[in-house]
């Protein structure tokens, strides 16, 4: 479960990231948040790894409700982040984006 709180971690800083990068260099913000991007689909895909192997090993139908939720706001982090990152790539390329 160690991944989740760092997917969820990772999650607040893209967000204060993203910010700080509404005023810097535009190549530069756009590569960051390429880079950034790829490190949110690393980090999800072992929070959500780390879930599933945490939910076949759950006996209890109420734990493994809890599971499923926490695989839900997972893939809920992963969107905000991802498309936080997204923007603001498309932002620092394209300033035509509204």
């Amino acid at each position: 479960m160690k991944w989740s709180l760092y997917a969820i971690l990772y999650l607040i800083g893209v967000l204060t990231l993203g910010l700080l990068l509404m005023g810097a260099e535009k190549t530069v913000a756009a590569a960051l948040d390429i880079v950034f991007l790829i490190i949110a689909v690393v980090f999800f895909r072992l929070a959500l790894k780390d879930v599933s192997a945490a939910l076949d090993i759950a006996s209890e139908e109420r734990e493994r409700a809890e599971y499923r939720m926490l695989q839900i706001l997972l893939i809920i982090a992963f969107i905000m982040s991802a498309g936080v990152l997204a923007y603001g790539f498309l932002k620092a390329l394209f300033p035509f984006v509204p």
